[in-house]
């Protein structure tokens, strides 16, 4: 019901007033002066053999060159290089050790495969997190070329020597191996549940415009008001938008409200991915109902991210006004938009080809706002498996009251076979009708074949048949209908109907050069008439990426009824440095030729997120040409425009746009403002901090770790914690799985070990998910692994040491180098064996002599000596030692009876002290005269500054059972006092050395 009038013109009169006043403090706010120097950031998804291996990394355009994150990439393309951007250094080598690689910036020289080379200092950018090099430099380097599509802001890597991250995957797809197409593999990280509020602090985008000016001679001003909430509300993901203008229309408000799983755990037994209600728009079924705005409901368990239809898909969206989106498929510009005052975009029906099929959409906002969204839709793995039901539910109120219902259901039958079926109901002509409809699709070798048979309520039916496979790298798409008094939203009911219709669709890209793709689309229509005569439709898409120009042309012929016509359109998008171009021609060829429209902008970035727009457009038909000019700022805490417009008719305009996105911290309540929409994103709060006591929770004197960084998705971020251990990573994507993970390298301890190696999480729109990451001081571990064989020690290097925690479990690994040292990296607080793998052992024909028992504590040092020894078996027949000298298997035989039983025994059980002295000789003569050989032992401590040697006996798992085996020992044990003791503290006083 629309709001009363007056009351709402006079609040948005107050509103707008309040905005005014607002708007003039933040333009006289100092400290958003323009940079010339500064560079300009850009956000580059990385691709190297049609792989992603990134969603975004960062760059910079400075004085024509582009720099790029040199460590970043040596990262994801498994090259062994490593920056130090503090140092200004990086070091390693390129695909072979032989190929050495050094770089020092202060000292302007690099040297590779030992020979020095000067370099330009200014090619490259010391940054905090990594060196940014020249793309000509990093070319010289590195077995690579890096091609950088402006448009689609992607970075595509061409390798000139096979790289290993291209070897693995090589292997992988050999063995028949899925992985994932991002080349990120997903880590498998713990699901964080972010639990549904009553009532959350929702996001807004909010935008206010204000205009002056004159048209036709008369002075007219308006203003317009928009904001997009969203956040958690009653337990549901809601969403509202809100527009109202000063002109006294109705205002627009639309709400959504539901809930997403990708794990299909809603609605109980119906195992529901998604549910929602509210205002929903309707899908298109092809050939019987358009897609529709309106209320509704809808109910679904099929995937979140899976195509609309088998063979379409569509994209729809909440925007503020004033955005406009461009649709790239393939790598093709296709089409773009303006977002209207009902801030909504969609793109329709868009047709899936046999193979890949990769969108992109790029938002554009007016103040020179900028994101990305890629969606892939392979077709060949769409199918439904075998045994899965899918379903849908759509209940439907139309913007003209009529209601309309939408069920579908897929069921997989065999491997390449599923069974499809749908129930619906339209308005055609006003009455309610129902439609019933069946189809089966089938995959073989590489050809998708179905079939389907729909049935109106009136009688009328239809048939199809069709086939999608790849042929030369050409996608082939071809189908026929049967019509037979069949009337639905696209038959309409007509004095000479449709019987049958014809399609055929040919996709595919040819190259011209190596580097130079042509990406081409054609499509033929036919519809043959109840008459015998045909209406024949044509139209092709040709595609070009040129010169850092994105430019598409698209052409449509037609004929009905014997008349013709044919209309085109071609698309400009190009970047050059800090020039961005688009452009539009539309056009007619029949049935006469005429240029309707010319229209071209051009955006200049000033600096970082400053930006001067110019634009100019012709219209033929109705002369008159038109000029723009706008100034923006979209950095920082809120996005400001001013922009003005002059028509050759005198008309002129100047308008003020200003936009801010809000968000609030849910630890601290801060109101986080942001020049960027945030509203249809996700965002986790994210702390780390010190945890001293172990316990995986922050307890409020814990220390709090500044300047951490994140890795999500793979992707370094370039949020950092402030002072109280405290990030918010915004501009997360939602309804999809995230992997949050500390990155190690930004760290200030190295000691510092997070607990947790990462989260997973699905971001909500409005809703901030909390995250914790607890931190460990940990320590080095490191000794000399030794082998005794005649008569001598030596270090033996190969070896696998292994240390376990008190449940035996592995916890750490190392490998002994050449020379038997090794070292056990990150071992956090704790009590630990050390012991050498007991399979390597078997496959040497070695044998150990016990663990090491340590103990670990937060504010120890590294952990140095731990030295152990390993030996070879004795044969049976012993040879005579030579006169005054003991058999080294014998001395060696006591000394791992002095320590090795005793290391295997767990710290929290109890033993029994049966004798200590001062005389080692005096304890071994005790333990022949008593016969103590298995379950005793005995070791070595300091007493008064000289040797002690202590006898224990058996192990128990609590005091009371040692104390009975006390008890029941015989006198000649009790002589000396026997003592019952854990093996905890006999642990921490053994010598860490076995000799």
């Amino acid at each position: 019901m629309p709001l009363p009038k007056s009351p709402f013109r006079r609040s948005c009169k107050q509103c707008l007033d309040l905005w005014m006043a607002l708007l003039l403090v933040m333009v006289a706010a100092p400290g958003y002066t323009a940079r010339a120097e500064d560079p300009v950031l850009l956000l580059l998804e990385v691709r190297l053999d049609h792989t992603v291996l990134s969603g975004a990394i960062p760059a910079y355009d400075l004085h024509g060159h582009t720099y790029l994150p040199m460590g970043e990439l040596a990262r994801l393309l498994t090259i062994a290089i490593q920056t130090q951007p503090a140092e200004g250094t990086a070091s390693g080598f390129v695909l072979h050790q032989d190929r050495s690689f050094s770089l020092n910036v202060a000292d302007a020289q690099v040297s590779r495969a030992g020979l020095l080379e000067s370099i330009d200092p200014a090619l490259i950018m010391q940054e905090p997190d990594d060196l940014y090099v020249a793309r000509s430099l990093l070319e010289r380097w590195l077995p690579v070329e890096f091609a950088i599509e402006r448009s689609s802001q992607v970075l595509t890597v061409k390798a000139l020597e096979e790289l290993p991250l291209q070897a693995r995957l090589r292997r992988e797809r050999k063995a028949d191996r899925s992985h994932n197409r991002g080349g990120y593999q997903a880590p498998q990280y713990p699901l964080l549940h972010s639990p549904y509020q009553m009532i959350d602090t929702p996001f807004i985008d909010q935008t206010l415009t204000a205009d002056v000016g004159e048209r036709n001679g008369q002075p007219v001003s308006a203003s317009r008001y928009s904001a997009h909430l969203t956040g958690d509300l009653l337990g549901l993901e809601s969403s509202v938008f809100f527009s109202a203008d000063s002109e006294g229309s109705d205002p627009e408000v639309r709400a959504t409200a539901g809930r997403r799983d990708p794990e299909g755990r809603l609605l109980g037994l119906m195992r529901a991915r998604s549910y929602s209600f509210g205002d929903l728009s309707s899908p298109r079924v092809a050939n019987i109902m358009k897609a529709n705005n309106g209320q509704g409901v809808s109910v679904s368990n099929r995937s979140l991210h899976q195509p609309t239809q088998f063979d379409s898909q569509s994209f729809e969206g909440d925007l503020p006004p004033g955005w406009d989106v461009e649709l790239y498929y393939n790598n093709s510009l296709v089409d773009f938009q303006q977002v209207g005052s009902d801030g909504r975009y969609r793109f329709e029906d868009l047709p899936l080809s046999y193979g890949r099929n990769d969108f992109q959409l790029v938002f554009n906002g007016p103040l020179g706002q900028t994101r990305v969204e890629n969606y892939s839709y392979p077709l060949d793995q769409s199918m439904t498996r075998p045994g899965v039901f899918r379903y849908d539910f759509k209940g439907h109120q139309d913007e003209q009251g009529n209601e309309r219902f939408l069920g579908q259901f897929d069921l997989g039958v065999l491997r390449n076979l599923s069974a499809s079926a749908a129930f619906m109901s339209a308005p055609i002509d006003g009455t309610p009708t129902s439609f019933t409809r069946v189809g089966l699709r089938t995959f073989w070798q590489s050809v998708s074949l179905n079939g389907g048979y729909t049935e109106a309520e009136n009688g009328g039916h239809l048939g199809e048949l069709g086939l999608q496979t790849r042929m030369a790298g050409i996608s082939v798409d071809a189908s026929r209908l049967y019509v037979s008094d069949f009337v639905s939203d696209e038959f309409l009911r007509r004095s000479d109907p449709i019987v049958t219709r014809d399609e055929l669709r040919l996709t595919g890209s040819f190259e011209l050069a190596p580097d130079w793709h042509l990406p081409v689309s054609m499509e033929y229509e036919r519809d043959k008439h109840d008459s015998g005569l045909a209406d024949t439709r044509i139209s092709n898409r040709i595609s070009a990426y040129v010169f850092r120009a994105a430019m598409t042309n698209r052409l449509q012929w037609r004929s009905v009824g014997g008349d013709e016509q044919a209309l085109g359109a071609f698309l400009l998008s190009r970047r050059l440095y800090d020039v961005s171009l688009r452009g539009s021609i539309n056009y007619r060829l029949l049935p006469f030729r005429e240029t309707s429209s010319v229209a071209l902008t051009a955006d200049y970035n000033l600096a970082e997120g400053y930006r001067l727009n110019l634009g100019v457009s012709r219209d033929l038909v109705n002369p008159e040409t038109r000029w723009n000019i706008g100034l923006s700022k979209s950095i920082g805490r809120f996005g400001l425009g001013l922009n003005g417009q002059y028509s050759d008719t005198g008309d002129y305009s100047v308008g003020l746009r200003l936009s801010m996105g809000l968000g609030r911290e849910p630890r601290t309540s801060d109101w986080i403002p942001s020049a960027r929409a945030m509203a249809g994103l996700g965002a986790a709060s994210v702390r780390t901090f010190v945890d001293e006591n172990g316990n995986g929770i922050w307890d409020e004197k814990e220390e709090p770790v500044s300047d951490a960084g994140f890795v999500v998705n793979g992707a370094r971020r370039e949020f950092r914690t402030d002072e109280d251990g405290i990030a918010q990573l915004g501009r997360l994507p939602v309804a999809r799985y995230v992997d949050v993970a500390v990155d190690r390298s930004t760290l200030l301890d190295p000691r510092w070990e997070p607990s947790v190696e990462g989260v997973s999480l699905v971001p909500r729109p409005g809703h901030v998910a909390q995250v914790d990451f607890p931190v460990q001081v940990t320590t080095e571990i490191d000794g000399t692994l030794s082998l005794w064989e005649d008569n001598t020690a030596r270090g033996i290097g190969g070896i696998k040491m292994e240390l376990l925690n008190v449940d035996m479990t592995v916890v750490g690994e190392a490998t002994t180098a050449w020379d038997g040292f090794y070292i056990v990296p990150r071992v956090p607080s704790g009590e630990y064996y050390l012991r050498v793998s007991p399979e390597q052992l078997n496959e040497l024909g070695l044998r150990d002599t016990g663990f090491r028992v340590l103990e670990v504590s937060a504010n120890e040092g590294y952990i140095s000596g731990v030295d152990m020894l390993v030996l070879r078996p004795q044969p049976e027949t012993r040879s005579t030692p030579a006169s005054g000298q003991r058999p080294v298997e014998t001395e060696v035989e006591n000394a791992a009876r002095k320590e090795n039983w005793i290391s295997r025994q767990r710290p929290g059980n109890f033993t029994i002290q049966l004798l200590s002295a001062s005389r080692e000789i005096t304890v071994k003569a005790f333990m022949r005269q008593h016969g103590l050989i298995e379950e005793s032992a005995y070791f070595e401590s300091r007493y008064r500054g000289g040797p002690w040697f202590s006898v224990v006996h058996g192990s128990y798992g609590s005091a009371e059972a040692a104390q009975r085996a006390l008890d029941r020992l015989p006198a000649s044990f009790k002589e000396a006092s026997p003592w019952v003791r854990r093996f905890r503290d006999v642990h921490r006083i053994m010598e860490s050395s076995l000799f």
